[in-house]
């Protein structure tokens, strides 16, 4: 009776191993709605940072094909709100990943559909990551496919040889962003990062060299001016504070202020304006994120504690 048992619980445990490595092992699609790819882009020369964000909202038909739309983003919560149209993305039954039309990258797709992805590949193949000044055309050789833990699942990541700058994740691709393949992108002078990667309001992917996906980035820093493009007293916020931002060099529209997840919390136009107070009993005590921008384009982000 006692080896009956201990056969049954054998048998239970094994079939339990064997589902969770086919869970493990199960390919994860590219998603097709509620997906946010929050992305940095660095001029050195002069220096500038602008933080931006891509996500799929609806689907098209083109050329008799489905595909999903993607767009630039004025909110990154749910439901998401769109901005600019930057083309239609959609993948097949081999892991093929195609975009079409894309107008948001340089020099951008064009109006016929190319391949951004291919997640079928293995090590020794070769593959097309965007033209980055280390081989000819902007083809690397895949050297190593290794995998990550994401929620319950390991998806594959792949490497490439010659750069350890980058990789692809399966299901949410490249940490040099989304469209990086069909980006132009100098070595030196200018760099995209993908900063987090959202899917159904859940944070899958932050790039460990931030701490959340609006992370405190400095947009100018020029030594000439002297200024810094905001300034915040006193701070923390303890009852009301001043937010002064330097809006005759960087011409601000929009103040934004969201909570630890992401969520928004206050929206105001400052267009023309060079300050605004904010109060602390108008919040909860704790750490929050603001963004000013303008233009559709993010100049800067920073952090602001309120007590």
């Amino acid at each position: 009776m006692n080896q009956r048992i201990f056969l049954l619980s054998l048998f239970t445990a094994l079939f339990v191993i064997f589902q969770n490595t086919l869970k493990s092992q199960e390919y994860i699609p590219f998603p097709d709605s509620n997906a946010i790819w929050s992305e940095v882009f660095t001029w050195l020369q002069p220096f500038e940072i602008i933080t931006y964000q891509y996500g799929i909202l609806g689907d098209t038909t083109i050329n008799s094909i489905a595909y999903h739309k993607v767009y630039r983003l004025n909110d990154t919560v749910y439901p998401l709100v769109p901005g600019q149209y930057c083309g239609a993305i959609r993948e097949d039954n081999s892991k093929h990943i195609y975009v079409i039309g894309c107008n948001c990258t340089y020099p951008g797709s064009g109006e016929g559909e190319v391949l951004l992805y291919d997640f079928s590949k293995s090590v020794g193949d070769t593959v097309f990551v965007g033209i980055y000044g280390l081989e000819p055309g902007g083809y690397l050789i895949i050297d190593n496919i290794d995998s990550i833990l994401i929620e319950d699942n390991y998806r594959k990541t792949f490497h490439f040889t010659i750069s350890d700058y980058f990789y692809w994740i399966e299901g949410i691709g490249s940490t040099r962003g989304l469209f990086s393949p069909i980006t132009d992108q100098p070595t030196g002078y200018q760099t995209w990062e993908l900063i987090c990667f959202n899917q159904d309001n859940t944070i899958l992917y932050l790039n460990p060299k931030f701490n959340s996906c609006f992370p405190y980035l400095n947009s100018v820093d020029s030594p000439e001016q002297g200024l810094r493009s905001v300034r915040i007293f006193p701070h923390p916020v303890t009852d009301i504070s001043v937010i002064e931002f330097n809006n005759q060099n960087f011409n601000f529209q929009s103040f934004e202020l969201f909570n630890m997840v992401g969520q928004k919390m206050e929206e105001l136009n400052i267009e023309g304006k060079n300050h605004m107070t904010i109060r602390a009993d108008d919040f909860k005590p704790g750490l929050y994120f603001y963004r000013l921008s303008g233009h559709n384009m993010i100049y800067e982000s920073g952090k602001i504690i309120i007590k």
